[in-house]
């Protein structure tokens, strides 16, 4: 029941906001003029379906290639990170027992 109510709140906020928008002169032209691209981008799909197919397989690829490569700069990211910790993780050791042979030598004399 809240479900409903949450998207029905979300469409009548969304249609009165769309609404308030389009009373700008300046807004209901760039409405109008974005609309009628598309229109015509449409038709042009409907008459060239092949086109539409290859355009959509050709941004497929391109944005899969980025995501690839987003995803590969990560992980070598992730890998200096953790050879770092790592090294860190060394000097702290490397600290502890230079601290604690100092301790030892101190406790001996």
């Amino acid at each position: 029941m809240g479900q409903q109510k949450l998207w029905k709140g979300l469409v009548i906020g969304a249609v009165i906001g769309g609404v308030a928008a389009l009373l700008d002169k300046d807004t209901r032209s760039y409405v109008g003029e974005k609309s009628r691209l598309a229109g015509s981008k449409c038709q042009g799909y409907v008459k060239h379906p092949s086109e539409a197919i290859h355009t959509l397989r050709v941004n497929y690829e391109s944005f899969s290639n980025q995501v690839n490569k987003g995803v590969e700069d990560l992980l070598e990211l992730l890998q200096k990170a953790e050879s770092m910790l790592n090294r860190v993780g060394e000097i702290n050791q490397e600290v502890k027992q230079q601290l604690e042979a100092v301790d030892d030598s101190k406790e001996a004399s």
